[in-house]
């Protein structure tokens, strides 16, 4: 054998060979080609078929299909049960949804009345308040014009009456003094 800087080396039983040192990238180029596909084609080939083989093996089987079809049963009534829960709780929810978007409508509705029946209670009562103070002022209003009346007439009636009377001429006033048996002390 010759040291790994010939060229060629020499095995034991004379053959000489060339050394190559090859790098994962040079072994994956090396082994790509017609061959290297053709043997993944046949690979992939009896893998397919091998699996094909064991289940036609395994259908003719009775009691392996009578499992596969229970097992389908199974999953399948387990759909059908769920999907007819789904669809009760969807049932559910909107009838719920119906019931609260109904009292929602029937409170607005009472609500409405109640600020209707108040707004015309309060319209009612300003328009009694508003009929009862201008009828209040209208009776005052006849009350200082008669009063007023009344005090017209009473002056004229005593200008009047001071017009009739005759004027006295220079009268004379005398004061009353009352007399009592005792004297006054003076």
């Amino acid at each position: 054998m010759s040291t790994p800087n010939d060229e060629t080396v020499t095995t034991r039983n004379g053959n000489q060979i060339s050394p190559t040192v090859e790098d994962e990238s040079d072994s994956s180029e090396r082994n790509v080609g017609p061959n290297s596909q053709a043997f993944t084609k046949v690979a992939i080939g009896a893998l397919i078929g091998a699996t094909l083989g064991g289940i036609a093996g395994a259908l003719t089987n009775r009691s392996v299909v009578d499992r596969i079809n229970t097992s389908v049963r199974g999953v399948g009534n387990t759909v059908r049960k769920t999907t007819a829960g789904i669809d009760e709780t969807v049932k559910g929810v909107g009838d719920a949804v119906q019931s609260v978007a109904v009292g929602v409508n029937t409170t607005a509705k009472e609500i409405n009345e109640a600020v209707r029946e108040t707004a015309e209670g309060i319209s009612g009562t300003v328009k009694s308040t508003v009929h009862t103070v201008q009828n209040t002022a209208d009776e005052v209003q006849e009350t200082v014009g008669s009063t007023v009346n009344t005090v017209k007439s009473v002056v004229e009636e005593t200008t009047a009456s001071a017009n009739l009377a005759p004027e006295a001429e220079q009268a004379t006033l005398y004061k009353l003094v009352p007399v009592t048996g005792n004297k006054p002390n003076a």
